[in-house]
């Protein structure tokens, strides 16, 4: 089975560091290290595409106040939500809707919001083996500075990362589904620039 620990050893086995940890928490310089960085770097890596185990889609729920002004209604955002795939007003998904992320929740004008979005997975198990073996070398560039002491060797796993590790992850959940179609209605009017459309598969902003 898949676990944290096996993706620290691996990252600790890369920068040829001797000592194995048991725990995340057991509070060896090795463990403290990986603890510090763990979560953050797993959320980043989850953040750089729309991969398929960690996409989810669901319909949201209204709230009860509304925003100040602007939108007409405020949504709650899933508790595992990194960032949003897509928005819709129904559940063809094939339309484009104007929709602003702030304070916590996602505001539109539209009466019914589905949302399709990154979500973070925190199970090993749940990520294929490409993504577990990407992750590993980008948490070995972050812990070769911290227990070796090596810039050169941080940046000759991060630059692995970036230019092997990363793209093979991608290209390997990419295969797996057909290609998203591009929603078929026309552009709604936009009544202020802050407001964003989102194509499946475009970054983050």
């Amino acid at each position: 089975m898949a676990s944290e620990v096996g993706i620290a050893n691996a990252a600790l086995q890369l920068i040829k560091n001797s000592k194995q940890i048991t725990s995340i928490e057991q509070g060896t310089k090795e463990a403290n290290a990986v603890e510090v960085i763990f979560t953050e770097l797993r959320d980043a890596m989850l953040e750089t595409h729309n991969w398929n185990f960690a996409v989810k889609r669901v319909k949201l729920g209204q709230l009860s106040a509304t925003p100040a002004f602007e939108w007409k209604y405020g949504y709650e955002l899933p508790a595992d939500f990194l960032r949003v795939v897509s928005v819709h007003n129904n559940s063809s998904g094939r339309d484009r809707i104007p929709y602003k992320i702030e304070g916590g929740q996602i505001n539109s004008d539209a009466a019914d919001l589905y949302l399709r979005y990154v979500s973070r997975v925190t199970d090993p198990n749940l990520m294929p083996a490409a993504f577990r073996l990407a992750f590993s070398k980008l948490l070995a560039s972050r812990l070769a500075v911290t227990l070796s002491g090596s810039a050169s060797l941080s940046k000759e796993m991060y630059d692995q990362y970036i230019s092997e590790d990363l793209p093979s992850a991608k290209s390997a959940d990419s295969i797996q589904d057909f290609a998203d179609q591009l929603p078929e209605s026309e552009w709604i009017g936009v009544r202020s620039g802050q407001r964003h459309f989102y194509e499946p598969g475009d970054p983050p902003s």
